[in-house]
């Protein structure tokens, strides 16, 4: 559906509007003259950027550790007699 959309600036656009969904992109040219390209989209989901720059977390491919299952019974203390004794008995 297409509509015309205000961003947090109060400036206008016209495009693709899905609900509470915005897209949008960015550059900017470092020092050393490389140009870096951003896009994102941001949803229910949360905001997601895009760009060749961006880190990639590491994918780990082991498994985890499982802790031990013990097939015993722990001893128990024996329980003293108890004695009501002191103030107020």
């Amino acid at each position: 559906m297409q509509g015309l959309t205000y961003d947090s600036y109060g400036k206008e656009s016209y495009g693709e509007v899905l609900g509470n969904t915005n897209k949008g992109s960015s550059y900017w040219v470092s020092p050393e003259g490389q140009k870096f390209i951003l896009t994102g989209v941001a949803d229910d989901a949360g905001f997601q950027p895009k760009g060749d720059h961006l880190p990639v977390a590491p994918v780990h491919v082991y498994e985890l550790p499982v802790a031990p299952v013990h097939e015993y019974e722990l001893p128990v203390a024996p329980a003293l007699p108890y004695a009501r004794t002191g103030l107020g008995y």
